[in-house]
């Protein structure tokens, strides 16, 4: 069973900011974040619980997207959907942030 995937204006904002950023170094990084990042949320709608409960917050789940960019996100079983929070990177204060 497919879950609608949604996404916060936390994690748009996360997604344009990654993306600007790579683009300052490579011209292919963005287009594989873009990517990568597409892959997971397919896989998150078709099966979310298949990634880890996020230790410090069990509220969320998360996946490591693209080096050191994580996907934070909760699944809402009566809704069948997931929201994906944020994209982080893992030199931020990840817990303060959530």
């Amino acid at each position: 069973m497919s879950y609608r995937v949604k996404t916060s204006i936390f994690a748009k904002a996360d997604r344009i900011e990654i993306t600007k950023y790579l683009g300052q170094y490579s011209a292919s990084a963005p287009i594989k974040f873009k990517s990568e990042l597409n892959r997971y949320l397919y896989l998150i709608g078709e099966k979310p619980e298949i990634f880890a409960v996020f230790a410090a917050n069990p509220t969320f789940r998360h996946v490591v997207v693209f080096g050191s960019y994580t996907m934070f996100y909760t699944i809402s079983e009566v809704e069948k959907t997931v929201m994906v929070y944020r994209i982080l990177h893992g030199a931020q204060d990840i817990s303060g942030i959530l």
